[in-house]
């Protein structure tokens, strides 16, 4: 009967590795089936962000300004 009661107590952390090693595997398997990432094309920059910085302490004064 001990033996029984061990094995019961033992199953849960015996399946949990045999389901780690699988999924282990699969997840290595597809890291080699992956085929090697092409380089990024360069992609230049929006025009709107080439703009020049605007100072916030004037954009903030105008708004307050013209709650009044």
């Amino acid at each position: 009967m001990a033996g029984r009661r061990m094995l019961l107590r033992i199953a849960p952390f015996v399946l949990g590795i045999m389901a780690a090693r699988v999924w282990l595997r699969r997840r290595e398997a597809r890291r080699r089936a992956l085929p090697a990432a092409p380089e990024a094309p360069q992609i230049e920059p929006a025009r709107r962000f080439g703009r020049e910085p605007i100072d916030i302490v004037t954009v903030v004064d105008d708004l307050l300004l013209a709650g009044r």
